[in-house]
């Protein structure tokens, strides 16, 4: 097996991983407790307010999520619902957002197919009986190699998870 064959087969097998294991439950290890304090996990319903700015409100911040993924908004916006709730938080700040384009190349080499096309007929006679025999003939079809262009959407996120302080 060729390097670039082994080189396209080991991207496109780790690829496959990544997006079978990519979770929410997997950027738990993105985020950073600021605290020692323990706040009980909300319940998987518990709607958690994504905020462009901080509240007008006392709030705590408990801690920051912060990583960078190129599977899109919504996994983004799981993942801050998802670490929030898992923290106890009441809602999430969302502090910065930035995406960007990551281009890149995969060469796909060039191969010869074998293509079978009818052959020549064989008449054999056998007393009064005919018999046909078709012998496929495989003729060489050049299909030439290419480069694939592919572009990723890599997201960037750094958010901070708070909750609200009660009024005593």
């Amino acid at each position: 097996m060729s390097r670039v064959y082994s080189t396209v087969i080991s991207s496109l097998f780790l690829a496959a991983l990544l997006a079978g294991c990519a979770s929410v439950e997997a950027t738990r290890a993105y985020y950073l407790s600021y605290t020692t304090d323990v706040y009980p996990p909300k319940p998987k319903d518990q709607p958690i307010p994504i905020l462009g700015k901080y509240p007008d409100r006392p709030y705590k911040v408990i801690g920051r999520l912060a990583f960078r993924s190129d599977l899109g908004w919504k996994f983004m916006r799981e993942s801050m619902v998802y670490n929030a709730r898992e923290s106890g938080a009441d809602a999430v700040i969302l502090k910065a957002a930035n995406s960007e384009e990551q281009t890149r190349y995969t060469e796909v080499p060039p191969r010869t197919d074998w293509v079978p096309v009818p052959g020549p007929v064989i008449v054999q006679k056998q007393g009064n009986k005919t018999y046909y025999q078709n012998f496929p003939t495989y003729i060489p079809v050049y299909q030439p190699g290419y480069v694939r262009r592919w572009v990723d959407v890599i997201i960037g996120i750094d958010s901070e998870m708070i909750v609200f302080r009660r009024k005593e």
